[in-house]
């Protein structure tokens, strides 16, 4: 299943992907990372290819069923790079609290980095973000058990 994640970081966007993940999600060694893809498919049965089946109302309709917590399900949801322009546009979505930031990487950065980012995280623009994002927390289930946390990338 993770090698749909590897073949992700080949690609420019998905190191876009993988470093606001870094930013924003300090315990990402303790939480599973997903393929969004694969998932819009397990949910649905299909997807065009283009994420816009698993933006925030795809998240919000999920977390009416699964109720996740704060922090619990993380997705990043980047936008493909338009005609002409220099940038990607992205979101972070936060399950239980709906887009926590918007902004953008120059995909120039993203074609230089390496798939595996020795460098670090490619720069990003913060264009908005929620007034206080929650901190980075471990998640308790409700029957006292402590779960990974999820992300979609």
């Amino acid at each position: 299943m993770q090698s749909t994640i590897a073949w992700r970081t080949m690609h420019s966007q998905g190191r876009g992907l993988f470093s606001v993940l870094l930013k924003n999600l300090p315990d990402i060694d303790t939480r599973t990372v997903r393929e969004a893809e694969f998932t819009c498919n397990s949910l649905i049965g299909f997807n065009f290819g283009d994420g816009h089946l698993h933006d925030e109302d795809m998240i919000a309709a999920v977390q009416r069923d699964a109720a996740f917590e704060p922090g619990e399900l993380v997705v990043v949801w980047v936008e493909s790079q338009g005609w002409g322009s220099t940038v990607q546009h992205y979101k972070v979505i936060d399950a239980a609290l709906g887009v926590i930031e918007r902004g953008t990487w120059q995909v120039a950065d993203a074609v230089a980095a390496q798939p595996w980012l020795p460098n670090g995280p490619i720069p990003t623009q913060v264009t908005w973000s929620a007034p206080h994002p929650p901190a980075a927390a471990q998640v308790v289930s409700r029957d006292g058990q402590v779960y990974n946390h999820e992300v979609l990338a």
